[in-house]
């Protein structure tokens, strides 16, 4: 099949936010490579409204909460399509069970190297090996089997204005990640709000409506919370992109809001300990990251990074307690 023929296009990426960021990137410059493809994209509840943020996208959710039966309505809900390829973003035994119930011609899947979870199974075309270590340098190699090498970066999303009165320069303080053990300290954070509050600028709180979310953000604020914008759970992730997009700079750990920031083109401050920064890292703003992973990999392993697998993380459950107020601020003051 010429490249020229392909006429419709599945994309099976369920989760998690931050990946599904780095796909969106991709399969935007894919899209504007074939500007009259279709693109049909299988994702999860929480992910598909991000990614109906991509103008020309049908989306179609799978919940994995609905097992075999939600298999079964998947499949019948697109009974009758065969697309020309399909690209299978995600080496999970379920993604690969959700790309099964697609007719495809043309199934790309990761290089063996990059294969996990037997996603090799599930596929008949490999993509060659990445040029990167990042994640989404993973994505381009399979979009390189369509003659595509470069994310969409920032991303052209149809986004709302926000509507909360910010000031025209406000740095984003994203404290929260998914596992509480990726968090910073609250003092660190502390330290950043004092930084900035001396500085005149306007301090943005942000995260998810967990109980858990609010508390920690309620504690690093303290007595500093009339002088700070809390927006903890209080922003859609259509609203949230817009408030990262108009930002300065977004101080984040390895969480969603971090890749959501490359997504529409501000610089973000990560801070890393647990994964490894060149693997999971804001993809555009690398050079901005303190990380203390390469010290705490080779302490846990007594190898280092360079000599392990692709995908080694630290469990040390104090991982983040390792970053040194000193060197944030000192990154920060470099970034502002």
């Amino acid at each position: 099949m010429q490249q020229e023929n392909i006429q419709h296009l599945a994309i099976v990426r369920l989760s998690a936010l931050g990946d599904v960021c780095h796909a969106m990137a991709v399969v935007q410059s894919i899209m504007k490579r074939y500007p009259s493809m279709r693109v049909t994209w299988v994702t999860s509840p929480l992910e598909a409204k991000l990614v109906r943020l991509l103008e020309g996208v049908d989306v179609v959710e799978y919940d994995k909460k609905s097992g075999f039966s939600g298999l079964l309505a998947l499949r019948s809900q697109l009974k009758g399509q065969v697309f020309d390829v399909l690209l299978h973003l995600q080496w999970s035994i379920r993604a690969s069970l959700v790309s099964r119930m697609i007719r495809a011609k043309r199934r790309i899947g990761f290089a063996l190297s990059h294969s996990r979870e037997r996603q090799h199974w599930f596929v008949n075309e490999y993509a060659p090996e990445p040029k990167g270590e990042h994640v989404l340098d993973s994505f381009l190699s399979i979009a390189s089997v369509l003659g595509v090498d470069q994310p969409s970066l920032p991303c052209e999303l149809s986004l709302p204005a926000e509507t909360f009165g910010l000031p025209a320069k406000y740095v984003v303080i994203n404290p929260s990640a998914s596992k509480a053990e990726r968090n910073w300290t609250i003092e660190g954070y502390q330290a950043i709000l004092d930084y900035l509050l001396a500085k005149g600028i306007c301090p943005v709180m942000t995260g998810g409506p967990s109980q858990d979310e609010m508390d920690f953000a309620n504690s690093i604020m303290a007595d500093r919370a009339e002088n700070v914008v809390n927006l903890v759970g209080k922003t859609p992730l259509d609203i949230m992109l817009s408030v990262l997009r108009n930002a300065a700079l977004v101080i984040s750990p390895d969480t969603g809001p971090a890749h959501m920031a490359t997504l529409v083109g501000t610089p973000v401050l990560g801070l890393y300990a647990h994964s490894d920064p060149r693997r999971t890292g804001p993809y555009r703003d690398l050079d901005k990251v303190i990380s203390v992973y390469d010290e705490l990999v080779e302490k846990e392993y007594q190898k280092p990074a360079a000599e392990l697998p692709w995908s080694t993380r630290v469990h040390d459950p104090k991982a983040m307690q390792h970053i040194k107020v000193e060197s944030v601020l000192a990154k920060l003051k470099t970034l502002i």
